[in-house]
């Protein structure tokens, strides 16, 4: 079946859907329109010159906003009292038509202010942190009062208005259209009654600001503090450094002058500037880091300030010193708005490291300011390095090093952490103030020598330190050295270092290779200052006798020498080693004599352990026979008789022109 439409009833139908389409439009626009603007909140904040104050909001409904609200305003008091988060209800009052909820916020300063407004906009949802700042005049600054905020009295009544659409309480309301419900209504501050100017607006993270103050300021201030050096002191000295230009201070002379004044603490100096000046000086006496940031607020029209200064050696390394400085000075008023604020530390030159060619000399060193601590750190460094070298002709040889520092540095490294740093058999010795840790190396050849320097700390160019010798022709040699310390004691070296080199058996003779250039040929010995390595090769010659070979001749000669003493004791205990081993210990009257020095008659001296020239028996003789010069039936002197005519006696015997007899009994030789 075919059908057929009516034009006029297409249309017809066609129009009556555009009706319907624009009714459902209008009614929509009109939701949008009565949810985005329920109502609109004032907002009045009154502050005394203390800094005390009331802020008050007033939320205005209109009567037509209110039919959309079930139960009208007994439903928004209660939700009001029910659900008020710190805020001071005043009640609900009749405008006319509309109604008005009046709530204040009581603060005695703006510390104050931001904690009671903190709990009000977590009430609300919000995440940000309250934050207040109120100015008050600081001649010769300004004229007068400055608040800052960051929230606003739509930020303050959330709370208020999510409630009521949580609760169902407002028509056709979502979440979306919490901040949207209330318009801001008139904002005004005022202080003593003098309205304050809104000079900026609220952003994301930002605060407005409402003044009525003409501000002026130094162009500069520079704050430098001395002292930090020895914290457990706690005196500290600070000066500040003011830079205004002329024709501001002429604006406002007298005011500046008293500023200067009043900012200058007691047994503290002021320097102006002069007639024509720009600089002011005022330098703080000296005082605990409380004292100091107490007169720096008086300096710079501010508050808050705080000086502190810790120092302790680094958990890491203990050669290294952590100075922790905190500095936080606001110089906001007295800086203005173009001024600079410059910080820093004075401190002894090398207070945080490197070299220093003059003790007295001071270094600045610049502070960040703010509340969280600056760390400045000191690497402790031994301040003198000395080597001593000796090498032999197999390439051993000898290596010392001597490390210095101050006893004051050593004190706070502590010689426990040296010694574990530079290892076993490190000693420690002290002297005039300067404390030096030695340790040393040796070996008898050049491989062994080579891994003895590794273990002392030295490395060479490409791995383990290198020592050579190599003999040339005519008792001459070639000696080649390049080692230096390693990474983990250059670190701790100064730049003060001494290389003295010398041979053991060897003279050296001329330099065939410096790669630093600074080496000095001497004449038994090659110095190199400067510098904490070498890499260079000597031309020597053969000398006397090395040390180890003199050692080893020595211990020859202390061995015959002990032999030799050995045979002179024996000797000179015969008899009694004799009578030990031979059972004897008296000589016979006649037919001995062995036991003792014989003389001939007629003879001489005697000789001891000898033959006379007339045949007698000395040490170890023939026995002698009767008619050779003994008296076999003569009687024994004590200690030898001396016949008449004869010759001086020996020990142990008796001589005479007829002879002598052997001694009776033991000898004492």
């Amino acid at each position: 079946m075919h059908i057929t439409t009516s034009p006029s009833s297409s249309l017809a139908e066609r129009g009556l859907s555009r009706s319907r389409l624009l009714l459902l439009l209008f009614a929509g626009i009109a939701a949008v329109f009565l949810l985005a603007a329920c109502g609109e909140v004032d907002d009045s904040t009154e502050i005394e010159a203390d800094g005390s104050g009331v802020q008050t909001l007033a939320v205005v409904i209109g009567e037509t906003d209110m039919e959309d609200v079930e139960g009208g305003a007994a439903t928004i008091e209660s939700v009001i009292e029910a659900n008020n988060p710190g805020l001071e209800y005043q009640g609900m009052t009749k405008n006319g038509t509309d109604t008005v909820f009046t709530l204040t916020l009581s603060f005695k300063d703006a510390k104050d202010y931001a904690a009671k407004a903190q709990p009000v906009l977590a009430a609300g949802e919000l995440t940000k942190t309250a934050e207040v700042t109120f100015t008050p005049p600081s001649p010769p600054f300004n004229s007068g009062y400055t608040l800052t905020r960051n929230f606003t009295a739509n930020d303050l009544t959330r709370w208020a208005v999510k409630a009521l659409v949580d609760d169902g309480k407002v028509a056709n309301a979502t979440d979306s259209d919490i901040d949207s419900a209330l318009e801001q209504g008139d904002v005004t501050v005022s202080v003593d009654g003098s309205e304050l100017e809104r000079d900026s607006y609220a952003g994301d993270g930002s605060a407005t600001v409402w003044t009525n103050a003409a501000a002026v300021g130094f162009d500069s201030v520079k704050v430098v503090t001395a002292g930090a050096e020895d914290p457990a002191a706690d005196a500290y000295t600070r000066t500040l450094t003011y830079e205004l230009t002329r024709a501001t201070y002429l604006d406002a002379k007298d005011q500046f002058d008293a500023f200067f004044a009043a900012a200058t603490p007691e047994g503290g100096e002021l320097t102006p500037a002069g007639e024509t000046g720009t600089t002011w000086v005022i330098a703080f006496p000296q005082g605990t880091a409380e004292q100091v940031g107490t007169w720096t607020d008086t300096a710079l029209a501010t508050t808050g300030s705080v000086l502190s200064v810790e120092t302790a050696p680094s958990s890491d390394d203990p050669f290294a010193i952590e100075t922790r400085v905190v500095d936080t000075i606001e110089c906001t008023v007295a800086c203005g708005e173009m001024g600079t604020l410059e910080q820093a530390l004075l401190v002894p030159a090398g207070f945080s490291g490197g070299d220093v060619e003059n003790p007295d000399a001071t270094e600045e060193i610049p502070l960040e300011g703010g509340t969280e601590a600056q760390v400045i750190t000191k690497n402790i460094t031994f301040s003198k390095a000395a080597y001593d070298v000796t090498i032999n002709r197999d390439g051993g040889g000898t290596v010392t090093m001597d490390l210095s520092l101050p006893a004051a540095d050593d004190a706070v490294v502590t010689e426990k952490n040296v010694v574990a740093f530079l290892g076993e058999g490190t000693e420690r010795s002290e002297s005039e103030g300067i404390v030096t840790y030695t340790r040393t190396a040796e070996a008898e050849t050049s491989a062994e020598f080579s891994g003895a320097l590794q273990k002392l700390g030295f490395d060479g160019v490409d791995g383990a330190p290198e020592v050579s010798v190599v003999e040339r022709d005519g008792g001459t040699y070639s000696v080649s050295l390049a080692m230096g310390l390693n990474e983990k004691l250059w670190d701790k070296a100064g730049s003060e270092a001494t290389w003295t080199i010398r041979g053991d058996g060897l003279r050296p003779t001329s330099l065939t290779q410096d790669e630093q250039g600074t080496a000095v040929l001497g004449e038994e010995t090659i110095t190199v200052e400067d510098s904490h390595g070498v890499i260079l090769t000597f031309a020597a010659e053969r000398t006397g006798l090395g040390i180890g070979a003199i050692v080893g001749i020595l211990a020859v000669l202390a061995v015959l020498g002990l032999l030799l003493a050995a045979g002179i004791v024996a000797f000179l205990n015969r008899a009694k080693l004799k009578a030990l081993f031979g059972g004897s210990t008296t000589e016979a009257a006649a037919g001995s004599g062995a036991a003792g020095p014989g003389v001939q008659a007629g003879s001489g001296a005697p000789q001891h352990g000898g033959v006379s020239d007339d045949g007698g028996a000395g040490f170890g003789g023939a026995t002698p026979q009767q008619g050779d010069g003994v008296q076999p039936d003569a009687a024994p002197q004590p200690g030898g008789g001396v016949q008449p005519g004869g010759a001086a006696p020996e020990v142990g015997g008796s001589t005479g022109d007829a002879g002598t007899g052997p001694m009776q009994g033991p000898h004492g030789g």
